[in-house]
Formats: C-alpha cells, structure tokens, sequence
C-alpha cells in the first residue's frame, strides 16, 4: 500500500491549480484511485480545478464536500484535500431503478473484500423547481392526513408519502442502505453527506469527475480494518433504562409521543410536527423564505435540539434533529419503524474531550502504514477552536500517517460485539452526531 496526501489551505482555484501542478509533477508514486475532498467555500468555485485533474489523473477517482479535513499540517475549514492511494479496491456504483435491489447486488459483490466505505447524499437538496414539486406533494398527503379520522388511515396517507419520498431520492434512509449492504457480512463506515449549509445541488459527489446526483458509491478494499465508535455512555437493557441515561448525559427536554411511518414523522404529543418546532423552538419558515434562503446557502442543515428515539431491537437510540421546514410531515433519512412511538427531546452535549474520536483502542497501530478517519463534523461547531485538541492528540499518539475528514454523522455497519447506545439494530450504528470510524491500510 502506498499514498501521497496534497492539502492546499486556499479557496483560490488558481492557487490550487498551481499547487497541484507542482506537486503531481514530481509524484513518484503510480496511484490507482483518488480522494478529492474540498470544502464548502469551493463550492461553484471547484470545477476549474475538477477540469485540470481531469487531464490529470487517469484513474479512478472520487470527489465530495466535506466540512473540513485535517492532516499533520493542521484542521482546515477552507481549501482542498486530494488524497492518492496505491491500494487494493474496487468501485460499486448504483444508477437509476430500484435502488435497494441494487445494492443487494453490489452486496453480494463485496463478499470477496475486507471493509467497504459508502458515500452518498442522505439528504439532497434539489432545484427551486423540484422543491416546488416538492411543496405540492407535501401538501397534497397533508390534506389527506388531515381527513383522517384514525391513526390506522393516517398511517396509510404516511406509509405512501414515505414511499415516494424514498423513491424520489431525496432522503435514502441510512439505516437501510446499511442494512442490505451488511449482507455482505463485512465492516462497512458510510459517510452520509448533510450539508451543514445547503444550497441546491448539494451535496456533491463525483466518481470519475462526472456527478453521480442521488446514488450511492461503495468502494470496497482489500487488505484493511476497519473500527467504528461513539462518544456517549454504553446503552441500556430496557426503554427504561436506556432512557434513564439519556436524562443523565444530556440536556432532557422532555418525554413525548410520535405518530410516525417509514421516514417521515408527522406528530409530536398529537400537534403537527411543525407546530411542536415552532411552538417550542420559536421556530418558522415559509416557502418563499426556504428558497431564497436555500439559494444563498444559507439553510442548515443541524439544530441543536433533537428527538431521540429508542430502538425496539437493541435500545440503542438514534437522534432526529428538529429544524423549521417548510412541510407538514418532516421527512427524516431513517427509517423510523424499529423505534418505539415514544421519544425524548434532548439538547447537544458531546464529550468533555474531542481526542474521543480518534482513540480507538481495538486497532493496533502498528500494523498500519496509512489511516482515514472519519469525524461526525458537528464536533465542529460543538467544541470550535477545542477541536484542535482532537488534532494534537492524533499528532502525539499516532506514529502513523493520517487523514481526518469530517462529515455528517458517520454510522456503520460492524461485526463486533458492543453495548453502544448508536446500535441501533443488531451491528448497525447511527446515533446523528458523535460518532467516528476509521480504516487502517496494512503495511503490506
């Protein structure tokens, strides 16, 4: 396994040029696939230099927004990361049709590999004209919900909203790619992009310099580990017990009842959902704001308040971030339906220590040449100039090269006994913030 790591801490399309020119100039390494990471500010400004690597670099490559990346040279919020591996992998890409029988194919084909990292959008945000389509189906089922007069026909008029919600693409439930990719019976990190200030279009990804819009990339590698992990106390027996925990690590709100279906939930306590946000939030948002809002990127895509729903199967919990939109039904990029119908509103507290991303014990890094963190970006905001601690701890401990990239709510599918409170599902982790996952590359 080889790698050369380029960061450029520069938004300037034309400095990058310059730099990555000079750099792949005297590059002695023959790499066979690339990671090209940029962050938010270049966003409109990243063709230029997606058009020079193109002539470039004639093999197999990757490109996505991060929110920051870091590397020995510090944690950059601004600039670029290209990242090229000599390694042992191969690309699986879904396209249009059914995407879950899709991935169940792309799962039968990772058998042969060791760990499979996933990169999609969980969350799209599409054009002013689709939001508008967008605004009309939401109100169309929403007239429907309404004229219900029992949960069982109100959880019909979901069911179907749901349904088109996913077939339409614009959330994909993590949760259920993870679970049919977990078929392959191997360690998979998936990196599911939310932007944290959206704009039409985002996120981004590109395999081979084309967009690839709503699918899903799975690179699969052999000759790799692969560990996840959370910040957050071990998970209980029970609903109870589980809950009880929840009251003691984070700032608790309040205990409420939810009237969900798929991805979408539509009640809180019996109000709409957006009724609740703004009630309790102070929160409200129309249409025409949403849009002119979205198109100055100016919409976030993380609150600092949630819904934590406890897991059926494990009581494990994941997090729904509760932010104004501008739709009845609040659509979610979960699947919602192994959650108990009662929930707990809770504020963000992370870790006292951000270095708890990076410390993970099960690896012994002595068998690595090369590391890729993935670090929920939301630390970001959470601990602001106390991230950096995260970064000298990785430079004093980790006696080997390293990437961190920072993305949205890192989750996984990993074959290891463990009580985490994000397991969610038997080998299945997403709790919606405070988790991280690493690949070791062996020194081979």
């Amino acid at each position: 396994m080889e790698y050369r790591i380029i960061s450029i801490p520069s938004t300037n399309p034309n400095e990058a040029i310059q730099t990555l020119n000079e750099e792949l100039s005297n590059l002695k390494l023959s790499p066979n696939i690339g990671f090209i990471i940029f962050t938010p500010q270049y966003f409109g400004k990243h063709q230029s230099v997606m058009r020079f690597l193109k002539k470039r670099l004639k093999f197999e490559t990757i490109a996505f927004f991060a929110d920051a990346f870091g590397t020995r040279d510090g944690i950059f919020t601004n600039g670029m990361l290209l990242l090229l591996l000599r390694a042992n992998f191969k690309i699986f890409k879904t396209g249009k049709g059914n995407l879950y029988r899709q991935l169940s194919q792309i799962a039968e084909n990772l058998k042969e590999f060791d760990a499979a990292l996933a990169i999609y959008p969980a969350v799209y945000f599409p054009s002013r004209l689709k939001f508008l389509t967008i605004f009309f189906r939401d109100r169309f089922y929403w007239k429907r919900f309404s004229s219900c007069s029992d949960e069982a026909c109100k959880k019909s008029i979901l069911s179907k909203y749901s349904d088109w919600i996913k077939r339409e693409r614009i959330m994909i439930p993590v949760n259920t790619v993870l679970r049919v990719l977990g078929k392959a019976g191997i360690p998979i990190g998936s990196i599911n992009l939310v932007p944290l200030e959206a704009k039409p279009g985002m996120p981004a990804i590109y395999h081979n310099f084309k967009p690839i819009a709503q699918n899903i990339l799975v690179v699969a590698f052999k000759e790799v580990d692969f560990d996840f992990k959370d910040v957050f106390p071990e998970r209980g027996n029970s609903f109870e017990e589980t809950k009880k925990i929840l009251s003691s690590y984070f700032a608790l709100k309040e205990e409420v009842t939810v009237l969900k279906e798929g991805n979408v939930v539509a009640e809180v306590n019996g109000m709409p959902i957006r009724e609740y946000i703004k009630e309790k939030f102070d929160e409200w948002i129309d249409e025409s704001e949403f849009l002119e809002k979205l198109e100055r990127g100016e919409i976030s895509g993380v609150s600092p308040f949630g819904l934590a729903l406890i897991s059926k199967e494990t009581f494990g919990v994941s997090v729904i971030g509760l932010a104004s939109f501008p739709l009845n039904f609040y659509p979610y990029h979960l699947d919602l339906s192994q959650f108990f119908d009662s929930g707990v509103i809770i504020g963000e507290i992370f870790s006292e220590n951000p270095e708890d991303f990076v410390k993970f014990d099960s690896l012994s890094m002595s068998a690595y040449k090369f590391l890729v963190y993935c670090v929920d970006s939301t630390t970001l905001l959470a601990y602001r100039g106390h991230v950096y601690s995260l970064f000298e701890y990785a430079v004093k401990t980790v006696n080997k090269d390293w990437v961190i990239v920072f993305a949205p709510s890192p989750s996984s599918i990993n074959f290891v006994n463990s009580n985490r409170i994000s397991e969610i599902e038997n080998n299945l982790y997403f709790f919606g913030s405070g988790t991280s996952f690493v690949f070791g590359f062996l020194d081979s």
